[in-house]
């Protein structure tokens, strides 16, 4: 009896392939990488030392010396930096084609800069790859009858395409539509133009499974906003420095009632229509995150927002906010965590005597003229964990106990624009401060020696 299960346990070892652990990549698709050489030179670095980050893990300016990257001789691919297998089956998941940012002498600059057209039909082999980046590469479309669509009746798990940084224009997004199993598809830093809205993103809701879709730096204008309609499955929807501008309406957004992040930053907008106001509340009552940072809306962009009362972040910094702004204005925003008000012109908080922004953790001033009738404002918001701000003084000196009732205070980010002087003791009445940056203050070298000698930061 004992045998026999022996012999029955030691089969099942064999057909796992080890207990169910892969001995490394499978031929077939060690040769169709080797086939991607040719294209992506790069593909089979490695580094060898422990511990040294893989090439992606580096950006532009960073010291690529300290990395050690050769040509692989390893015959098991998944050992390679930038792909990764399935540790069962010893099947890729995730390539990682994006070009490293690096100097010219360890890549030829004319391969760094020149266009070319990308045959997708290389990729049929990886028939489990989840993950494809392929940004920086410098690629203008596919060759012809060998696109994207090539993909979509093998490769029915690839979930996430990066295509950034690279020189593709509206005719790709026919291809791309068919790779129906796409959850995340960036085209950020391409040539997009949506010239004929019948081939424009409107396409892309063929991909019924999209999350996240990140359009961000191309020259879109406004024409975008209605080709967005029918991308109904969106929750993340990136339109960075798209060349919107003027006033934009809400509504644009409202079929997308599975949105709950949108980023608009970086444009020429003026402010946001009001309408939608007036046909009823809007359906977007699944956005949390809302950043608009690098616009030029004013201070009444807050009554326009208040029809989003669900969010839990917003972002505005780098507008045109200026002068006092009241607390009753962000009373709409009950449920805010995070508020980014970096570079603008606000000068004070008026306080409100009904504060409803009791959730808000995150609050980033800095950069905005403020003054030190601040502090009041500031210390009525308990549950704050991080604060940057700024101030300017007209005697140099500064009491913050005035702010006493951050008690869950973490981080705090202070300048003051005039010089000043601060005792540091005071900063005992944050009994949760782990960290402390202070700029353009002034101490008296004992009394602060003395203080960090103590103090737990």
């Amino acid at each position: 009896m004992e045998s026999t299960w022996l012999a029955m346990f030691l089969l099942g070892f064999s057909m796992l392939g080890g207990g169910g652990w892969s001995e490394g990549c499978l031929e077939e698709e060690r040769v169709a990488l080797s086939r991607l050489k040719p294209f992506f030179p790069f593909i089979d670095y490695y580094t060898t030392e422990v511990g040294v980050p893989r090439l992606d893990d580096y950006y532009e300016g960073e010291d690529y010396d300290s990395v050690k990257e050769k040509e692989s001789p390893l015959v098991d691919c998944c050992k390679w930096e930038r792909v990764e297998c399935n540790p069962t089956t010893g099947r890729l998941t995730h390539l990682f084609l994006n070009l490293p940012y690096t100097d010219y002498d360890s890549y030829d600059y004319e391969y760094n800069t020149k266009s070319w057209y990308l045959n997708a039909s290389l990729f049929l082999p990886f028939e489990e790859l989840q993950f494809l980046s392929l940004s920086e590469n410098g690629i203008a479309g596919c060759v012809a009858d060998q696109g994207f669509e090539k993909l979509s009746s093998r490769l029915n798990k690839l979930e996430i395409l990066d295509l950034s940084s690279n020189y593709f224009n509206d005719s790709i997004l026919a291809s791309i539509s068919e790779l129906s199993s796409l959850k995340s598809l960036s085209l950020r830093d391409n040539q997009f133009t949506l010239v004929n809205p019948t081939n424009g993103i409107k396409m892309l809701s063929k991909l019924n499974n999209l999350e996240t879709l990140n359009l961000s730096q191309n020259s879109l204008g406004n024409t975008i906003l209605s080709q967005l309609h029918d991308l109904t499955s969106l929750k993340s929807l990136n339109l960075q420095n798209c060349g919107l501008e003027g006033y934009v309406n809400l509504l644009e957004f409202d079929t997308l009632k599975n949105l709950k992040e949108l980023y608009l930053d970086s444009n020429e907008m003026e402010g946001i229509e009001s309408s939608f106001q007036e046909k009823g509340q809007l359906r977007l009552n699944k956005l949390e995150v809302l950043s608009l940072a690098g616009n030029q809306f004013t201070n009444d962009i807050f009554s326009t927002l208040a029809a989003l009362p669900n969010l839990k972040s917003l972002n505005l910094g780098g507008n045109n906010l200026k002068g006092p702004l009241n607390m009753k204005d962000l009373n709409a925003f009950s449920n805010l965590e995070e508020l980014l008000l970096w570079d603008n012109q606000v000068t004070e908080l008026v306080p409100s005597q009904e504060l409803r922004l009791m959730n808000l953790e995150v609050l980033d001033l800095i950069g905005n003229p403020l003054d030190t009738s601040i502090l009041a404002t500031l210390g009525r918001l308990s549950n704050l964990k991080t604060l940057s701000f700024g101030v300017n003084v007209l005697n140099g000196s500064i009491d913050i106990t005035e702010m006493g009732g951050l008690s869950n205070l973490e981080t705090l980010y202070m300048d003051c624009y005039s010089g000043c002087s601060l005792p540091l003791q005071s900063f005992g009445l944050f009994p949760s401060l782990k960290t402390l940056y202070l700029s353009g203050f002034s101490f008296n070298e004992t009394t602060a020696a003395s203080h960090f000698q103590n103090s737990k930061l």
